[in-house]
């Protein structure tokens, strides 16, 4: 509701669809060129889109907004009480794009941090974390949009939907003004459905930087890791 006063939003209702089905929906009702997708338990500031579209001025294609996790919610229901290492969170502040993670206690996901790596040019659709990432919608729509084969099971459809445009030599590039706070939340069956995910999407990426996401996506995912099981498994000549 307070969206609504301050800009033309719509509420697309798509109960049972999935991830995918769900952002391709949203994106099937936009009116305008550029798509911006982005998830629910996102805290961002006034010019969260300003800097989306600065970047996608210079280099069109898919922009991936840093993210920050803010793990002080993750067992918190009501974020305005605040959790450790995180002050209640204003709602008022959130609705007029003022809050800031002053004293905020955060850290960078392994994801994020292989997307923010010196060597992530050997895996840039890494940078494709569905919760902060922008696209012209005809990219989106020349690449047949997220795969709703990935069904209602958590996870990986949004780096299969890099992964996709990446092959087709569409650029990914960060932009790290776009940033977003996730309010990290527990979520009892999200690894297990990733783990099913991953191995769909692993049929489909057969290269070292796919076959070795279990080291980077899982409870104890690590980015040295990935890094070596990459190197590792290039030396092994084992996939293309």
């Amino acid at each position: 509701d307070a969206l609504s006063t301050n800009c033309d939003a719509r509420v697309i209702e798509t109960r049972g669809l999935g991830r995918a089905g769900a952002r391709n929906a949203g994106a099937n009702s936009a009116s305008g060129k550029l798509l911006v997708f982005i998830d629910d338990d996102i805290l961002i500031g006034r010019e969260f889109l300003v800097a989306h579209e600065k970047a996608q001025l210079e280099r069109p294609g898919l922009i991936h907004g840093s993210l920050r996790e803010i793990p002080g919610l993750t067992k918190i229901d009501d974020p305005s009480l605040g959790g450790p290492g995180c002050p209640p969170i204003d709602i008022e502040q959130v609705r007029s794009g003022n809050w800031q993670p002053q004293n905020v206690r955060l850290f960078t996901s392994p994801i994020e941090q292989a997307a923010e790596h010196v060597r992530a040019i050997e895996w840039p659709w890494l940078a494709s974390a569905g919760a902060n990432i922008s696209v012209p919608k005809e990219i989106w729509q020349n690449i047949g949009g997220f795969d709703e084969e990935y069904g209602t099971r958590w996870g990986v459809e949004d780096i299969d939907f890099g992964y996709r445009l990446w092959k087709s030599g569409i650029s990914i590039n960060l932009q790290a003004d776009a940033r977003g706070y996730h309010m990290s939340h527990y979520n009892p069956d999200r690894w297990s459905d990733h783990a099913e995910n991953l191995k769909r999407f692993q049929q489909r990426a057969l290269c070292p930087e796919a076959q070795a996401l279990g080291e980077l996506l899982s409870p104890t995912g690590s980015l040295d890791r990935y890094i070596k099981q990459v190197d590792h498994i290039r030396q092994l000549g084992a996939v293309p």
